[in-house]
């Protein structure tokens, strides 16, 4: 089996539900069959932790249940980047000369050890950090060896600061500001007639900003409508830890401002987007039985274990499972039972999606589950 895994948008939300889902994985010890990443804002973040506690590498399924999870359970329960970005976008205005989510960069750096450059990533699983380019409205993406989106062209072998790739994924509007790439400072690319030819550029500067406003799952490099799944993977893992949309009615005011106001449209646009790509992906997964799963932040998982051929019932409540939907698009530091509550979460929901819709593909496991609990 090659597994290709997109991880959605959604703050510190979808960290910490992306690592449980991995902890799944890893019980079965699927960790090595993960051949492509494809991530957005919370996302890359999850993958950027599970990438810097390893020395950039992809970590075995018992290094990452043993090791990978408790290192990063402590930084995201001690370290809170969203102050700390705040407080040095005060203090040190200079600093935003590229941009604020340069400043968030510097953070990841020095609060969760994110260190190194694009080039220092593994060849695999390859890994694309998603981010969406202000100036052609395209998807933008970050790997080892290219940088850049079709419309603005190519970067190849860029030296470029992985925290910073990460920052630009994570700029989400109204709460953080783009990441800034002066062009003059790298050489442009186009590929034709079967080699990288040099370019002009053709922008003094871009503003990169948050993933998920192209795509907040994260599924476009992975999955193609009419041509299927990415060449050299054949299953596809789609984690969707984006917020519901009606969980913020009830604290929107009758007449409410014009920031708030503009934040609600974007939200709303998004939704309609991330529901259109998640319709199309279930479809192919019906049509196509034994290629991918759908897991989604908010299931309850009561009726899906019923529908199991193997049984199983959840060990979260309704209420654990609401609670966990409706934690914050935040970078703030968790507290342990938010943690917990996440990475449970996100454990159950693939384990029991996985069991029920692919158990020919991915056996089932025993009920004695295995997540992280805080020392």
């Amino acid at each position: 089996m090659q597994i290709a895994l997109a991880f959605s948008g959604g703050g510190v939300r979808a960290t910490v539900f992306h690592l449980g889902v991995l902890a799944r994985l890893a019980r079965q010890d699927l960790l090595g069959n993960v051949k492509v990443i494809s991530s957005v804002s919370g996302g890359s973040l999850a993958a950027g932790l599970v990438f810097a506690a390893t020395g950039n590498r992809w970590p075995s399924s018992a290094e990452y249940l043993h090791d990978v999870v408790p290192q990063i359970h402590s930084l995201l329960t001690t370290r809170n980047v969203q102050w700390a970005y705040a407080i040095k976008s005060l203090m040190f205005p200079w600093r935003l000369v590229s941009g604020r989510a340069g400043v968030l960069g510097g953070e990841l750096e020095r609060q969760w050890n994110i260190t190194g450059n694009l080039a220092d990533l593994p060849v695999s699983p390859q890994w694309i950090i998603n981010a969406t380019c202000y100036q052609t409205g395209k998807n933008w993406r970050f790997q080892r060896d290219l940088m850049g989106d079709y419309q603005t062209k190519y970067i190849t072998n860029p030296d470029f600061r992985l925290s910073h790739a990460l920052a630009a994924s994570a700029a989400v509007p109204g709460l953080i500001g783009p990441l800034i790439v002066k062009s003059r400072r790298y050489q442009w690319c186009e590929y034709r007639n079967d080699d990288w030819c040099s370019i002009q550029p053709k922008y003094k500067s871009l503003h990169l900003w948050d993933g998920g406003v192209y795509d907040n799952l994260g599924v476009e490099s992975l999955f193609k409508p009419g041509d299927g799944l990415r060449e050299g993977t054949d299953f596809l893992i789609v984690c969707d830890a984006s917020r519901p949309l009606g969980s913020e009615e009830r604290k929107m005011k009758w007449r409410p401002g014009f920031l708030e106001a503009s934040r609600r449209l974007v939200d709303v646009a998004t939704d309609q987007v991330r529901s259109l790509r998640a319709r199309m992906l279930m479809d192919y997964f019906k049509q196509n039985p034994g290629t991918g799963a759908y897991l989604r932040l908010g299931l309850r998982t009561k009726r899906v274990y019923a529908r199991s051929a193997a049984g199983g019932e959840p060990n979260l409540t309704d209420d654990e499972v609401k609670r966990a939907s409706e934690i914050e698009t935040t970078l703030r530091r968790l507290t342990h039972s938010e943690f917990s509550l996440l990475f449970r979460h996100g454990f159950e929901v693939a384990d029991a999606t996985l069991s029920t819709h692919c158990n020919e593909v991915i056996e089932r496991q025993p009920r004695n589950h295995v997540w992280f609990k805080a020392a």
